[in-house]
């Protein structure tokens, strides 16, 4: 007689504690790949600002200048698995601004960054921004279909460097 009560305690105790286990570990899954995003975006921008630092005041008018396109490309190739179409960069000087909405925009872009006004003394600070929108499908999972609770956050990344040769 207790096998009958108890038939389907199982399947019911795995269903009170399963599911509320399984929404924390894809969780924690989504929360690690943004997290890793942000990392991979904040690296991006900084070993871009110091590759473009060393480009500076040494080089304006050499072949050792770079171009808004060789700086486009570097941070894309750095910012492994971040899409370029989807990266919003600003690359600022002491001359100049140039915005690249979105990144992949500026890859072909052959004019000089840091620009040649921009380059005429060392320990001017040149800085790279850039932002990356993030979201995550949990809140899809809320009642409703995620419309109350959805919002994508934009990850954000600033380095700033001193013009070092």
């Amino acid at each position: 007689m207790t096998t009958r009560v108890r038939t389907g305690s199982v399947m019911l105790e795995f269903a009170l504690t399963g599911t509320p286990l399984l929404f924390v570990i894809l969780s924690l899954v989504w929360m690690s790949i943004g997290m890793w995003q942000y990392h991979t975006l904040a690296e991006a921008v900084n070993v871009t600002a110091r590759a473009a630092s060393v480009h500076g005041a040494g080089c304006a008018g050499q072949t050792c200048a770079t171009t808004v396109g060789s700086i486009a490309s570097l941070l894309a190739t750095r910012a492994v698995g971040l899409p370029s179409s989807q990266l919003n960069v600003t690359l600022t000087s002491s001359a100049s601004t140039v915005t690249c909405n979105p990144l992949n925009s500026c890859t072909g872009n052959s004019s000089a960054w840091p620009s040649l006004a921009g380059n005429t003394a060392v320990t001017t600070n040149i800085s790279v921004s850039a932002t990356y929108p993030f979201s995550s499908p949990i809140p899809l999972w809320t009642p409703r279909g995620g419309t109350m609770l959805f919002h994508a956050v934009t990850l954000g990344a600033h380095s700033t460097q001193a013009v070092m040769f």
